[in-house]
């Protein structure tokens, strides 16, 4: 018991001896680190002086990241627009889309998604569903019919990340194709 109370006085005293030794060195400045700027790690739509369209583009859509391609496919099923809802929303240039289609396969969503995609380019995000106004005797905007049509799936399309955040995409894109498509079970 005796000497570990030693031996934790001497360990006592000999920090008590370095502390006291190192408080007269003066600090030391450490070295400046080399700063430089990080490299750009996305695409930035809207390079000024590239042609006329810039010129016309709002400050606002400038400097936006653009997500995915906006290429559209070769073949697209048939479908029409029944409703389109435009929004606004911080900052964030949307729409909402009833779409008129005989598809009922993921895969073709995918397709109308990305001609939706190509031709709402300008907007950050679109939201679409999917339906069959075919066993229906008329459609017209009003909610009576609107309650009759069955969904067959949906799509979200994004062209930027503000479009991502007002999809609920709060913490970025669920990937970088630009949309996520869902057809339903």
């Amino acid at each position: 018991m005796y000497r570990a109370v030693a031996l934790i006085l001497a360990f006592v005293a000999a920090f008590v001896f370095f502390a006291v030794r190192l408080a007269d060195d003066p600090v030391r400045a450490l070295q400046q680190p080399v700063v430089r700027p990080a490299p750009e790690a996305f695409e930035v739509a809207g390079t000024p002086g590239t042609n006329g369209e810039d010129a016309k583009r709002s400050d606002a859509d400038r400097g936006n990241a653009k997500i995915g391609d906006f290429q559209a496919p070769e073949h697209v099923p048939d479908y029409e627009i029944l409703e389109e809802n435009p929004d606004r929303r911080n900052g964030a240039r949307a729409t909402r889309l009833l779409i008129d289609t005989r598809a009922r396969e993921e895969e073709y969503f995918v397709l109308i998604a990305r001609d939706l995609k190509s031709h709402y380019s300008d907007y950050d995000a679109v939201s679409v569903e999917f339906t069959d106004t075919e066993d229906v005797l008329f459609y017209n905007d009003d909610p009576l019919t609107r309650d009759l049509l069955i969904y067959y799936g949906g799509a979200l399309i994004f062209n930027s990340y503000e479009g991502a955040y007002y999809l609920g995409y709060i913490y970025g894109p669920p990937n970088m194709k630009g949309y996520y498509v869902k057809a339903a079970d």
